[in-house]
């Protein structure tokens, strides 16, 4: 068959909502399996652009405030504006794509990606520059929501563990891989490329995805209010981004408060959205969602402050400062496979105490006991600590949601994990933001603020997951 008229096919039967021409793999067992790695590659690429903007654009801050003449301290709205529409845009991906079919809304995702990419690229202002970042953040929530939902679709039942860890170990190496090569594509070109690099990677999803994702069976799901439950992020985002900035917030917070209500007596009133709700946000499945939203804020609030705190407290060097934090990526790269496996064999009875040792341990190193060799050691514990609280997480809110709602289901959980990123990078702005000049004490007060508002919590989900887990298993 010609390759057009095979690629003509797939698009068709992509964008078809006749479930009775659904494509699948060869039954072949080599083919099965080149097939699910290069669904799996697509899921993989579409994954981490996310990721990979992120930290490509952190590369090009200093460059973007002297070229549009912005304070450096208002680039922080490009973070806190992309995990918002990120949070916004996933559960909502996620509830249209169990409506009108995951692979197709993940396609349509990488599509607006693509686009979102280039325009920021060719922005000619700071204004049109966010706004483009707001649409690359609001599409990679579109792909990552139904990519994770993709993933129980593709990988076998057994193994879905270890498939989700390769994808956070891919997520983790390509935020690192970004820092650097952000750095080198500044050497040799203009800020605009680090954002038209995403163009050549989404045409790749995009052809991956057309021939070997699976349709998948569609699922009697209804779009309903629970979709827009992330609304309420963005004018948070905004009050804590004016509270950074020393500006006021009471509209945003009041404009926060009233989406609230607003998405909160629209689920209320429908008969459809409390059906929904009760059938996703389950027990376990919430308790999996906490536990990331925890782990990540905590992850966000050390990453942001390490850097400047080092230098206070041991008087360590930016580009030094670079090598240890690669520690922290390294960890969780190199743990998150073994561990997923891990998971997969054994569960969590285990590693949840490994889990929680690893992220109270550096925490206390960092506060008490710190000198060069303390501190690789606890950035390594750190990470180890991270890749295996996610994996929990993941793996928990994985199992707990129904099959007909799974990606809203990982719209939800990713949601919470924007929340996270949200909670954690505000906390050490506020903080930090109180004292003229970064010290050991201004890091100090970030870890303690950060051990009570988050280590808290995550240990208490930690001890109580496995026994509910058993009880419901039991039920």
């Amino acid at each position: 068959m010609p390759l057009f008229e095979k690629f003509y096919i797939r698009v068709c039967e992509t964008l078809s909502m006749n479930t009775n021409n659904n494509w699948q793999p060869a039954t072949d067992g080599t083919n099965k399996k080149t097939t699910r790695l290069l669904a799996m590659m697509a899921i993989m690429i579409g994954y981490v652009l996310n990721p990979l903007n992120g930290s490509l654009a952190v590369t090009s801050y200093p460059i973007l405030s002297e070229h549009f003449a912005v304070p450096y301290a208002h680039l922080s709205a490009m973070v806190m504006y992309f995990m918002a529409a990120t949070a916004v845009g996933q559960p909502l991906a996620g509830g249209i794509g169990d409506f009108l079919g995951r692979k197709t809304v993940f396609i349509l995702g990488v599509v607006g990606f693509t686009l979102s990419s280039a325009l920021a690229g060719l922005s000619d202002s700071y204004a049109a520059l966010l706004f483009w970042r707001v649409g690359q953040a609001t599409f990679s929530g579109v792909i990552m929501a139904n990519g994770m939902a993709l993933v129980a679709e593709v990988a076998p039942k057994e193994k879905v563990t270890s498939y989700v860890a390769l994808l956070n170990s891919a997520l983790v190496a390509t935020t690192v891989l970004g820092f650097t090569l952000g750095g080198m594509i500044l050497q040799f070109f203009d800020w605009p490329m680090l954002f038209l690099l995403n163009v050549p990677l989404g045409i790749c999803a995009l052809i991956l995805a057309f021939f070997y994702i699976p349709k998948g069976q569609q699922q009697p799901a209804n779009f309903t209010a629970l979709s827009f439950i992330g609304v309420p992020v963005l004018p948070l985002a905004m009050a804590l981004q004016a509270i950074v900035q020393g500006e006021p917030y009471w509209l945003d917070l009041m404009l926060f408060v009233i989406a609230t209500a607003a998405v909160a007596l629209a689920i209320g009133r429908s008969h459809s959205s409390r059906q929904q709700f009760r059938t996703v946000a389950n027990f376990p499945f919430n308790l999996g969602c906490l536990l990331m939203l925890t782990a990540i804020a905590l992850h966000f609030a050390v990453v942001f402050t390490l850097p400047a705190w080092s230098a206070a407290a041991l008087g360590i060097e930016s580009g030094m400062m670079g090598l240890y934090f690669s520690l922290v990526a390294g960890a969780q790269v190199l743990a998150s496979p073994p561990l997923g496996r891990l998971l997969d064999k054994h569960g969590d009875r285990y590693l949840r105490w490994a889990a929680l040792a690893a992220v109270i341990t550096p925490l206390l190193l960092f506060l008490f006991c710190l000198n060069g060799f303390t501190l690789a050691l606890a950035l390594a514990l750190f990470g180890i600590g991270m890749a295996a609280s996610q994996l929990i997480a993941q793996k928990t809110s994985l199992q707990a949601s129904p099959a007909e709602s799974r990606a809203l289901a990982m719209g939800l959980f990713s949601s919470y994990r924007s929340l996270g990123g949200l909670s954690g990078n505000a906390l050490a702005a506020i903080v930090l933001a109180g004292f003229s000049t970064i010290t050991s004490e201004a890091g100090n007060q970030v870890f303690e603020w950060g051990i009570f508002l988050f280590v808290v919590p995550l240990t208490l989900v930690l001890l109580l997951l496995p026994a509910r887990l058993a009880t419901a298993k039991r039920d």
